[in-house]
This record gives structure tokens, sequence and C-alpha cells, in this order.
């Protein structure tokens, strides 16, 4: 068991560091699967309200699915063809494909600047695996998956309210 204080690799079952005596009593106990950590490694995200999802067939324009955003109040839409997924088009991809390298939005295709085959999570997933990929991933609008089915999107807002009020219970 490593020492939380020296780090030194201890006989595991010790309560003393052999090295610098710091307390370890306890460290080695199964983590509890209730509170903050324990809801986050072993809920699901369909405990997380999932919006439905905003669609837009890949042929769309840009100015269509940026039209599509502002009506749902959403910041992304998946493209769909045939009920099949085949990317994602968020703000970000409006700001850094189409305005940054002058493309015009009534003309270009929302297939030609979309993520295509993104990362999807499903629902069964811990909400700890939606955040760590938010965060290595750099990724703000998550793809939910339940099998094969689309069932929606979940944002970084929607895991911090998760946190907020149903893991803090604030």
């Amino acid at each position: 068991m490593l020492c939380p204080n020296c780090g030194y690799d201890n006989i595991a079952g010790i309560d003393l560091c052999e090295i610098c005596g710091s307390d370890l009593a306890g460290l080695d106990l199964p983590e509890s699967h209730f509170g903050f950590r324990g809801r986050l490694l072993t809920g699901h995200i369909s405990d997380i309200s999932i919006s439905p999802p905003v669609t837009a067939a890949p042929d769309a324009s840009v100015t269509e699915a940026i039209e599509s955003m502002r009506s749902n109040k959403h910041g992304s839409v998946i493209v769909l063809q045939d009920g099949k997924l085949l990317g994602i088009f968020t703000e970000r991809d409006v700001l850094t494909r189409v305005i940054v390298p002058g493309l015009d939005p009534g003309s270009t295709k929302v297939s030609e600047v979309m993520t295509p085959n993104p990362i999807t999570l499903d629902t069964s997933d811990p909400p700890a695996y939606a955040i760590h990929l938010s965060v290595a991933q750099g990724l703000r609008h998550l793809t939910i998956m339940e099998g094969t089915e689309l069932k929606g999107l979940i944002s970084v807002r929607d895991l911090l309210r998760h946190i907020h009020e149903d893991v803090l219970g604030v």
C-alpha cells in the first residue's frame, strides 16, 4: 500500500508507514458506493437529464443547422442519415470550421464541417466516464446511445447540474 505522504510502498494491511510513520489505517478498505465519489462511479448516465437530440440531415446547410440550434436552444446538432449517426456539429465548429476559414454558411453543407463518428456514451456508463471524456477529449457535448439507439445529448452543464443537485444534494 502506497503511503499518501511519502509514497513508500508498504506491506498491505499495515497501520503505519514504515518510513514516515503516517497513519495508513483504513486506507486499504474498499471504497464505499455511497456519497459523492460513489454516485459518480456507480451511477449511470441515464440518471442525468438527457436532452432529446436536435438533428440535421447531412445535406442541410450550416445556416439551417445554426437555426435549428438557436430555435431549440442547443449548442449542437446530431447529423443523421437514415437514422444512422454520422456526426455532430457544434457551436465551436461554426467558429473554427466555418467562420474562420470564411465559408459561406448558406452554401456549405453541415456534413462538410461536422465532426464525423463522434465519441458516444451508453446510458449505462457512469457519470465519471462522461466527466473524464469531457476533460480528456475537450468535449462539451456528449452523444448518448442506448445500444444502437440515439437517446440524446448531455453537455458539461448537464454534468455540473447533476453533481450540484443529485450528487451533492444542493
